[in-house]
């Protein structure tokens, strides 16, 4: 599509955001949350979660539904703005804010907070990772706990490299470009979308980095938090070498 085309690059989900719950339609929130509810049920937390990289709002609308107090935060106004309209078309009282995830601020302090399907991912530096555990162990309450997925590098070498899709509706659609460098363990996935202008074309670009279980240990062992774990999303035991996903858990302590 960019053979002899203008390309006007955009800020990430500028326009995808129309899209991502398309994109993201092979996930299964209801296990989900049904996972998040049994991982946290042992410690008997509050009902006030903030949801801090929430994309539009799927996973904060069905914890809403469960009596839960939701605030949830996206970097995206796009993302935020299509979540407030689902939020309403819903009945559904949730706080949605435009933040993010490595200084958000609040007034309110929380039970539990989630940042889950990638949002780590975009995190591509260590040091940005430990701004991001510094800050949410500052906003949970005492006890409080973290959940949040990560990607490895099998999910990404697996999936990802070289990865092509073409998606045609009638706002013109999208193609993407997936390719993973295992070197640097960065996944850039290239969207061009079609403009109203001719021969010119919309680019957003998005880049993840994948990291393996030490990484993850490392990060979680220099947090302020009292307690962590690490599991395998499918199974919510142990990780092997064959995962491609992670849980992680930590705990604040009381």
């Amino acid at each position: 599509m960019l053979d002899k085309q203008n390309i006007q690059k955009i800020q990430p989900y500028q326009r995808l955001a129309a899209y991502y719950d398309l994109l993201m339609d092979y996930i299964n929130y209801d296990i989900w949350v049904e996972d998040i509810e049994a991982l946290v049920a042992p410690y008997d937390p509050g009902k006030t979660w903030l949801d801090i990289s929430c994309g539009t709002g799927s996973m904060a609308l069905r914890l809403a539904y469960l009596g839960i107090e939701m605030t949830a935060v996206d970097l995206s106004e796009h993302m935020i703005d299509i979540a407030r309209g689902k939020a309403l078309s819903e009945k559904l009282d949730i706080d949605f804010n435009v933040g993010n995830m490595v200084n958000y601020s609040s007034t309110k302090q929380f039970d539990v907070i989630i940042n889950l399907h990638d949002g780590l991912n975009y995190l591509l530096e260590v040091s940005d990772i430990e701004l991001f555990l510094k800050n949410t162990y500052a906003l949970l309450k005492p006890g409080g706990i973290l959940l949040f997925d990560v990607v490895t590098p099998l999910l990404c070498q697996t999936h990802f490299r070289g990865y092509r899709e073409i998606f045609s509706d009638e706002r013109g659609g999208y193609e993407r470009y997936t390719n993973y460098d295992p070197n640097s363990r960065l996944a850039e996935s290239v969207f061009t979308l079609k403009t109203d202008i001719t021969d010119t074309v919309d680019v957003e670009s998005h880049i993840q980095k994948a990291y393996e279980q030490v990484d993850v240990e490392g990060f979680c062992e220099s947090s302020d938090f009292e307690w962590w774990q690490i599991l395998d999303d499918e199974t919510l035991e142990q990780p092997t070498a064959k995962a491609e996903r992670f849980i992680v858990m930590l705990r604040k302590s009381a």
